[in-house]
C-alpha cells in the first residue's frame, strides 16, 4: 500500500464512492474532504465539518482519532498516525499508549457487478485495542440541500437519515444521507455543529464547532438529543451514533436525485433503491462480501510499487464519472478544472482501461453515445460536453477541428470488440466508422495528417504546423484497426482502399525517422517527442501489426529512454533535444504527462526495450508530492511539481493498466 503518516501533506485522499455516484476522501488526518456527492464534481465541499471519531476508554479521559479536526475541548489523538491507501480502500492506524485505533475503509468496485460498484456509498470498519471496555462515537453531519433551512435527522432502525424538506426540484443536492450501524448502544439523532450565538461573539471562534456532546461525551453525561426543522441560519444539524464491542461497522450512504442546470440526470443507483436508507441497509448486510470481492485480486504483477500504482491509478472510476439512469456512462476529463465529460485524444483511451477489464457493458454505452455525436461530415468531437452527456463540441481549442479525434474513436471501436466479439455492435456503427474514417483521409497531405498550426490535437497549448508524429502513428494505428473492422464485416472492397492508404502512410512516416527517431513534427527534427510512437501503444495493446518496421520502433523508444527519461531528475518531458536538454517551446514541451509516460514506458517494457526505471521515476514524483488519488495532467519537469491550476483528477491516469493486457 501507498502509506503516509498525518504529518505528511497530500493534495487528497483515496476517494470512497461507487461508479457514478460522486465521492468523498478520508485523509491522513482523518478528517472528510473534497466531498462531490451532492451533484458537486466541480466544486467540492473542501472539509466536512462535523465528521469525527471518538475513543472514550471506561476510567480515561478520550480522544477524538482525529488531528486538525476542529474539537479543541476534548484531545485529539495524541500519536503517530499511518495512513495507506489501496483505492478503493483506506486504512488508518493509530497506536498511543497501549490504545490502538484501526480504522477501514470503502467502496465497492467488483468486476463486472455493475450494481453493486455503483453504490453510493462507504463502510466503515472500526476497532479498537488496549480497552477491555468503553465507547466509540461517529458523527456525520446533515448536508442535505444547498442550503441548511429545511435540514432535519430522523431515527431510523439502527441509525439516523438526513433529510431536506425545503429544497425544490431545481436544487442539485436534493435528496437524503444515512448513518447505520450494526452495533448501536444510543443514538443522537441531531444536535447543533455550530456554537450558541452566546460564544460566537469573536469572529475566530465562530468557525469552530460546537464542542458540547463531545465534552458531555467524555465525562460521561447524557447528550441533548434535539430532532427539528432547521429554520435558521445558526442551525446546522448533525449526529451521533455511539457503540461498543471489538468491530464497529458503520455504512455511510446518499441518494442525490435533484435536477440542475449541470446536472439535469438521475443516477443509475435510482433504478434499484428508493433511498439512501435502503442503500445502507443493503450495503450492511453484504459487508463482508462487497469488501471481499474488490478488484485487487486482478492486478497480477510482481512488482509491490507497481500493484500499488496500477491500483491506485483506477481511482478517477470514483472521482470522476457520470453514469445516469439511462446508463449513460462517462468519464470527466478533470473535473474542477476542466469538466468536459467523454474526452478523447490522449484522454478517455487511457481512463477506460480498466473500465474494458471490467465493465465492458460502460464501454459500450459511452461509445454509442459518443457515436451518435458525430457531426454530418464525419468529424468526431472532442468530448460530450461541459458537466454535460448532451452538448459535444469540436475541441477546446477549436475551429479548426482537430486532426486526432477521428482515429481515437476508430480505435476505440475496434477495442472494444477485440476484448468482447460483439460482433453486432461492430455492424451496427460501421457505416459511421466509415464515415469518421473517410473525414480524417480528406484531412491529409502526401498520406498523413496535417496539422495547421492552430493547436488542432491533444497537444493544444504547442502550435504544430505539418506533419507530426504523434497524430501520424495514430492514424496509422488508425488505418490498421480500420482494415480488421472492414474485414469483419464483410467489406472486401473497403479492406483494398484502405490497405493502399495505409502504404502511403507507411512510406510518409517511414521518412520522419532521422536515423535515431522520428522527428516531432515539421521544424522541430532533432528532439525526441515522447507522444511519437502513440499509434503504437495501441497497435501493441490490440496485438496488431506494427505501425512501421520494428527496427525503427525499438531505436526510437531507446532514444525516448536515453533522452526523456534522463532529462529531468523528477518526471519524463514530452520534448527533449539530442543534448538532453528539456525544450521549452511551450507549456506542454517542458511538461511530463504522466498518463503518456507511463503507457510509453510500458511499451517500451514489452518491446524488450530498456526496464521500468523512468516509469517508476514518474510514479515516485507523484508520490512524493502526494498525488496518488489526484494526479495531473502535466507536471513541471524542472520542479517536478504540477502547474498552477493543472488539470485536477486526470482522466489519464489508469495507463498503468496498459501491464495488465
Amino acid at each position: 500500500m501507498v502509506k503516509y503518516t498525518d504529518k505528511d501533506r497530500i493534495v487528497a485522499g483515496v476517494p470512497l464512492g461507487g461508479i457514478g455516484t460522486g465521492k468523498l476522501e478520508i485523509d491522513n488526518k482523518v478528517r472528510i474532504i473534497n466531498v462531490t456527492i451532492r451533484n458537486n464534481w466541480g466544486n467540492p465541499i473542501k472539509l466536512l465539518r462535523g465528521f469525527h471519531v471518538f475513543i472514550k476508554p471506561k476510567d480515561k479521559r478520550g480522544f477524538i482519532f482525529q488531528k486538525d479536526g476542529g474539537i479543541y475541548k476534548v484531545s485529539e489523538f495524541p500519536g503517530e498516525i499511518i495512513y495507506e491507501g489501496k483505492y478503493p480502500v483506506v486504512k488508518v492506524v493509530g497506536k498511543s499508549n497501549e490504545v490502538e485505533v484501526e480504522l477501514e475503509a470503502f467502496s465497492p468496485i467488483i468486476p463486472n457487478d455493475l450494481k453493486n460498484s455503483s453504490l453510493p456509498a462507504i463502510g466503515i470498519s472500526l476497532k479498537v485495542k488496549g480497552i477491555k471496555e468503553g465507547k466509540v462515537a461517529i458523527s456525520f453531519p446533515n448536508i442535505v440541500g444547498s442550503v441548511s433551512i429545511g435540514r432535519v435527522n430522523e431515527s431510523i432502525r439502527n441509525g439516523v437519515i438526513h433529510k431536506n424538506l425545503k429544497a425544490n426540484d431545481y436544487d442539485p443536492a436534493k435528496g437524503n444521507t444515512t448513518l447505520i450501524s450494526n452495533n448501536v448502544s444510543d443514538i443522537i439523532t441531531q444536535y447543533n455543529l455550530k456554537r450558541k450565538p452566546s460564544e460566537t461573539m469573536n469572529f475566530w471562534l465562530s468557525q469552530y464547532e460546537n464542542e458540547e456532546p463531545w465534552v458531555k461525551l467524555n465525562r460521561g453525561e447524557e447528550i441533548e438529543d434535539n430532532p427539528h426543522e432547521v429554520t435558521g441560519h445558526r442551525d446546522d444539524p448533525a449526529s451521533i451514533i455511539i457503540s461498543e464491542g471489538e468491530e464497529m461497522r458503520y455504512v455511510f450512504a446518499w441518494y442525490f436525485n435533484g435536477k440542475h442546470v449541470f446536472y439535469p440526470y438521475g443516477h443509475y443507483y435510482e433504478n434499484f433503491f428508493k433511498d439512501s436508507s435502503e442503500i445502507a441497509k443493503y450495503f450492511l448486510d453484504n459487508f463482508d462480501h462487497l469488501r471481499k470481492d474488490i478488484f485487487h485480486n486482478i492486478v497480477n504483477v510482481k512488482e509491490e510499487w507497481l500493484r500499488d500504482a496500477i491500483i491506485n491509478s483506477s481511482y478517477i472510476l470514483s472521482s470522476n464519472t457520470w453514469l445516469d439512469e439511462k446508463g449513460r456512462f462517462a468519464i470527466y476529463e478533470a473535473p474542477q478544472n476542466c469538466p468536459y465529460l467523454g474526452t478523447i485524444g490522449t484522454c478517455y483511451e487511457f481512463g477506460s482501461l480498466p473500465v474494458i477489464l471490467m465493465f465492458p457493458e460502460l464501454e459500450k454505452l459511452f461509445l454509442k453515445l459518443l457515436i451518435s455525436y458525430v457531426r454530418n461530415d464525419g468529424y468526431v468531437p472532442h468530448d460530450l460536453g461541459f458537466h454535460s452527456l448532451d452538448s459535444p463540441i469540436d475541441g477546446t481549442t477549436s475551429p479548426p477541428k482537430w486532426k486526432d479525434m477521428n482515429p481515437s474513436l476508430i480505435l476505440l471501436v475496434y477495442r472494444y470488440f477485440k476484448f468482447t466479439n460483439d460482433i453486432d455492435f461492430l455492424k451496427e456503427v460501421y457505416p459511421t466508422i466509415v464515415k469518421v474514417m473517410d473525414w480524417e483521409l480528406r484531412q491529409c497531405r502526401d498520406g498523413l495528417p496535417f496539422m495547421e498550426g492552430e493547436m488542432d490535437n491533444a497537444f493544444d497549448a504547442t502550435i504544430i504546423k505539418g506533419h507530426d508524429s504523434y497524430t501520424s502513428s495514430l492514424f496509422i494505428a488508425s488505418l490498421i484497426a480500420m482494415r480488421e473492422i472492414a474485414k469483419l464485416v464483410g467489406d472486401s472492397n473497403y479492406v483494398g482502399f484502405i490497405n493502399e492508404k495505409l502504404n502511403v502512410a507507411r512510406e510518409a512516416f517511414r521518412k520522419m525517422f532521422n536515423g535515431k527517431y522520428f522527428k516531432a513534427w515539421d521544424g522541430v527534427d532533432k528532439a525526441s517527442f515522447l507522444a511519437q510512437l502513440y499509434g503504437e501503444w495501441f497497435t501493441t495493446l490490440l496485438e496488431l501489426e506494427n505501425i512501421v518496421d520494428e527496427n525503427m520502433i525499438k531505436s526510437a523508444l531507446e532514444s525516448i529512454i536515453r533522452l526523456n527519461g534522463n532529462a529531468s531528475p523528477y518526471c519524463v518531458p514530452n520534448l527533449v533535444d539530442e543534448n538532453g536538454k528539456i525544450v521549452n517551446l511551450s507549456v506542454q514541451t517542458y511538461s511530463s504527462w504522466p498518463r503518456l509516460v507511463f503507457a510509453i514506458c510500458w511499451l517500451a517494457y514489452k518491446k524488450g526495450v530498456g526496464d521500468l526505471s523512468f516509469c517508476k521515476k514518474e510514479w515516485d514524483n507523484l508520490v512524493r508530492n502526494g498525488m496518488v488519488w489526484d494526479q495531473p495532467s502535466r507536471i513541471n519537469c524542472y520542479t517536478g511539481k504540477p502547474e498552477i491550476n493543472y488539470l485536477d483528477h486526470y482522466v489519464g491516469s489508469p495507463s498503468l493498466w496498459s501491464f495488465l493486457f
